[in-house]
């Protein structure tokens, strides 16, 4: 670790881990490891790289374990690029039998949000999108549209 950004925000992670107060942390943690005064306060951007890295040594030695950041998943992989044609398929079904007067991208999404309590469906799992398409099936069902399976 190079980047002294990065640092800074590990150490401000790594002080929430260890639940200390922002005195603590800056007035013995920060001075023990050479940071200095700068605008009034003690300041970890006083520090060098080799102080930053001293310094979240230490917080490791007292506990803290720095976790790397989950890679989040394509948006669309094949389960979800299936299941959201067939939402799509029976909203544009509905909407040509008078069911749904919005037949927009956005109209099927707000449905969908209200169904699955996911602001977008590409964060809903297969069980939420599979709720998604039963409702629509058990709608068109109610109001006796013909469905082509």
């Amino acid at each position: 670790m190079n980047n002294k950004n990065k640092c800074f925000t590990l150490l401000a992670v790594g002080k929430s881990f260890l639940c200390w107060d922002d005195d603590f942390y800056r007035d013995v943690f920060l001075v023990k490891h050479g940071a200095t005064e700068k605008d009034g306060r003690i300041s970890a951007s006083t520090m060098d790289i080799n102080q930053l890295h001293a310094a979240l040594q230490a917080m490791k030695t007292l506990g803290f374990t720095p976790k790397a950041k989950k890679q989040v998943k394509p948006s669309s992989t094949d389960w979800r690029i299936a299941r959201t044609k067939k939402i799509t398929a029976l909203w544009f079904v509905l909407h040509k039998a008078g069911i749904v007067r919005d037949s927009s991208e956005l109209a099927m999404q707000r449905w969908c949000m209200s169904v699955t309590k996911k602001a977008k469906l590409d964060w809903a799992s297969s069980q939420d999108l599979n709720k998604c398409i039963e409702a629509l099936k058990s709608w068109a069902n109610r109001e006796h549209v013909k469905l082509d399976d």
